[in-house]
């Protein structure tokens, strides 16, 4: 059966029975995570730590090593594990569709499709071809989990959660920063967001409101949170700050081509937010739109008034060729700088 991370979740909650073989595939290492300890609890319920028997194959996978252990029952839990992290044999790379790869993954489906009672099996994967033989054959009989990543304007409903973990809530204007935090990612980093929460946990003690000021105080040492700062700068128009925001990347040996990317991402969300609004949206219908938070939405749309359409698309011209130069082994924060600075002291024309 194919299920989502959360539904898995909530069903072993629930202590619902589950298959033999679970497989916990996607780019989200948290919920990887939580999938693997919440059935570890669930296979030993009654075990103490020291009497459970775990195998782990960890990236290269002995097909004969894995039946032994597969077979093999357990002295002391009645129960035995066997968690397989990233095998090569199910890897997407330039060798998934050749003729040994493929015996592999056959005989790697056999064994799985044939777990006797006393085994669990757990296997993480990045990615699986649902139109390889393999995931035909375990589909039927495995829990097949996608562990999805989370975009930055889907992320309230977790961090909800996350505070409900703890007890808390947050004050308005709170998780809508940590929102803001996130949006220079293309997927939120949920396993490092955990543990941000954590410590913002212990350091609001017995207040159960998490303020803005205690989300500013906690993650101020992010590297997503000085991303941010340095996007928030160039959309508010604050050159001094840019620049010494930029000159703080380089500083850390932040790799341009990454931070030239982030920047184009924010100038083209700036242009396209613009447009919208000239062609007379709203900031309901701009946040359906372009996916984002309706908070960002709305501030987006205040700082996009402080740039000319024509200033935000050379920009971006400038900024994709600045893409090009680097690859040839072109001038690095230097120039990108240079882009900013013209960007940041162009003048809006007043009618």
């Amino acid at each position: 059966i194919e299920i989502s991370a959360e539904k898995f979740l909530k069903s072993q909650e629930k202590n619902l029975e589950i298959p033999p073989v679970i497989i916990i595939w996607g780019e989200e290492d948290y919920y990887k995570e939580k999938i693997v300890k919440a059935v570890l609890q669930t296979t030993f319920a009654a075990v103490a730590e020291r009497d459970r028997e775990i195998n782990v194959f960890d990236k290269e996978l002995p097909l004969k090593e894995l039946e032994t252990n597969i077979n093999s029952y357990p002295f002391f839990s009645g129960k035995n594990m066997v968690l397989i992290k990233d095998p090569k044999i199910l890897k997407q790379d330039k060798q998934q569709d050749s003729e040994a790869r493929k015996e592999q993954q056959a005989q790697l489906s056999e064994l799985l499709t044939n777990v006797p009672d006393f085994c669990q099996i757990v296997c993480t994967v990045e990615k699986l071809d649902k139109r390889s033989k393999f995931y035909k054959a375990l589909l039927p009989i495995a829990a097949i989990v996608e562990s999805k990543a989370i975009k930055s304007y889907n992320l309230r409903p977790w961090l909800d959660e996350q505070a409900d973990l703890y007890g808390c809530r947050w004050e308005y204007g709170a998780a809508e920063l940590v929102v803001e935090y996130m949006a220079a990612t293309d997927n939120v980093p949920l396993l490092l967001l955990a543990n941000e929460i954590e410590k913002l946990a212990i350091y609001a003690g017995t207040r159960k409101k998490w303020t803005r000021q205690d989300v500013e105080a906690i993650f101020s040492e992010l590297p997503e949170v000085s991303i941010f700062a340095l996007t928030n700068a160039i959309a508010e128009k604050k050159t001094e700050e840019v620049l010494t925001l930029l000159a703080l990347e380089e500083k850390r040996g932040n790799n341009v081509l990454k931070v030239n990317g982030i920047i184009s991402s924010q100038i083209r969300k700036l242009w396209q937010v613009k447009e919208l609004v000239e062609a007379g949206c709203d900031k309901s219908a701009i946040a359906n739109e372009l996916k984002m938070h309706p908070f960002i939405a709305q501030k987006t749309m205040a700082q996009s008034k402080l740039f000319t359409m024509d200033s935000l698309q050379k920009c971006l011209t400038a900024l994709a060729q600045l893409n090009i130069d680097l690859r040839k082994g072109g001038r690095k924060f230097e120039q990108l700088e240079e882009i900013l600075v013209m960007l940041l002291h162009d003048k809006l024309k007043r009618g």
